[in-house]
């Protein structure tokens, strides 16, 4: 079994004396040298910036630790910022604006206590709350780093080495505006996120209701529904990611998401769709569920497997049983909504479950390539049996059961 490190981090509120607030603008000014120095010199690897950057920050009346800190930070923002270029995207020149503060040297966490060096064996004390000192006693997690906000907040990044569980089966995930669709051929769960969809229509409703002729104030009330509303589908998916990798890992699966990140340039102002649909369709948190599952799954032992977009094609349109062409439905029936026919099975099957079981299947062969390990060669056969569809509302989670029609 392959060990691998899984990573995560955990925030919490903090307060901050002014002699760390004046700490955390060094470092923003620090930062922002390096960034200067390493567009003047067009360098962005981490060994030509300490090389150029180093012998600068000496008028800085700052520890060491926190020079380099502030080197690795910008060569992560000259990296992003050259890749960006290379895939043609515009950039702007890199400025960071807020104050902060990173360390991965010289902290310690003791009785419940981040300490944080302050020089001359000075230490700033920031005491830990219930629940990050509980995640944080594990022995198994290693604490990496800190971050210190203008927003006196502070998070901590901490690891674990993680034994990777052998898959014996998997299981896709069909990602939808109102439900989210996972499963294989034995089992497929329905998710219902749909309150996601009308926490963005209410922050919309909202947010064009404002009538105050000042940018400044509209823009600072927007800000505040704009995190109150991401706030509430995080915690909404947060259940759904969750419900999704205990499963994997009881059920030993790989879980499968499919490749959508082109489905953005579908919604664009343009292409002959209405203001309001556009604006459903692109508050759409499709990456944030996946993001979700991705930590979580490297947390549990659970592998993930993104399948490319040809690999991909067609897994509403084709039967997941004889793998034969299926029909649509007339748009003005509204029994058979969303309901796909197949003409050799003589079914009428939901096309989100379809979706999530091609998915599955495709991502089988995945493992069942010659140049995959011995390990993870299986064989998963077309669904022969009618799957069992669980309803979820993943808002409170609750299930039912239905099998297919």
């Amino acid at each position: 079994m392959a060990i691998v490190t899984a990573v995560k981090c955990i925030n919490q509120a903090c307060s901050l004396s002014e002699g760390m607030l004046a700490m955390m603008e060094t470092f923003r000014q620090m930062v922002n040298d390096c960034l200067r120095i390493g567009l003047e010199n067009n360098a962005s690897t981490l060994k030509r910036l300490s090389k150029l950057c180093y012998p600068a920050l000496a008028k800085y009346d700052i520890i060491s630790y926190y020079k380099l800190n502030a080197i690795s930070k910008a060569a992560g923002i000259l990296s992003n910022r050259k890749q960006s270029i290379k895939r043609g995207y515009p950039t702007r020149t890199p400025y960071m604006k807020r104050a902060l503060l990173i360390s991965s040297y010289g902290f310690k966490v003791e009785n419940g206590v981040l300490q944080v060096p302050l020089g001359d064996r000075r230490y700033f004390d920031i005491l830990l709350n219930s629940y990050v000192k509980c995640i944080l006693s594990d022995a198994a997690v290693i604490v990496r780093s800190f971050t210190l906000a203008a927003n006196n907040t502070v998070s901590i990044v901490y690891s674990k080495e993680v034994t990777e569980i052998g898959c014996n089966t998997t299981a896709g995930v069909d990602r939808n505006l109102a439900n989210v669709a996972y499963g294989n051929h034995d089992r497929v769960v329905m998710f219902d996120v749909s309150q996601a969809v009308r926490v963005a229509e209410n922050t919309r409703s909202i947010t064009r209701s404002f009538r105050r002729n000042d940018v400044r104030i509209r823009k600072m009330v927007t800000d505040k529904y704009g995190r109150r509303r991401r706030n509430r589908v995080s915690q909404l998916l947060h259940k759904v990611s969750k419900a999704i990798v205990q499963d994997a890992k009881e059920r030993k699966a790989a879980i499968v998401f499919e490749d959508i990140t082109f489905i953005r340039k579908l919604y664009q102002k343009g292409n002959y769709q209405g203001r309001e649909y556009r604006g459903r369709m692109n508050s759409w948190s499709f990456f944030e569920l996946k993001r979700q599952v991705e930590y979580k799954a490297a947390w549990e032992g659970v592998k993930v497997i993104t399948l490319t977009k040809s690999k991909t094609r067609g897994t509403s349109q084709l039967c997941p049983r004889c793998g034969k062409r299926v029909q649509e439905a007339e748009r003005d029936n509204p029994f058979y909504r969303r309901q796909l026919w197949c003409q050799d099975c003589r079914k009428w099957m939901d096309r989100d479950v379809v979706a999530a079981m091609n998915i599955a299947r495709r991502g089988a062969d995945v493992f069942q390539r010659p140049e995959g390990l011995a390990g993870e060669a299986m064989v998963q056969e077309l669904g022969s049996v009618t799957p069992v569809i669980l309803k979820v509302d993943a808002s409170k989670l609750t299930l039912s059961c239905e099998p297919i029609s």
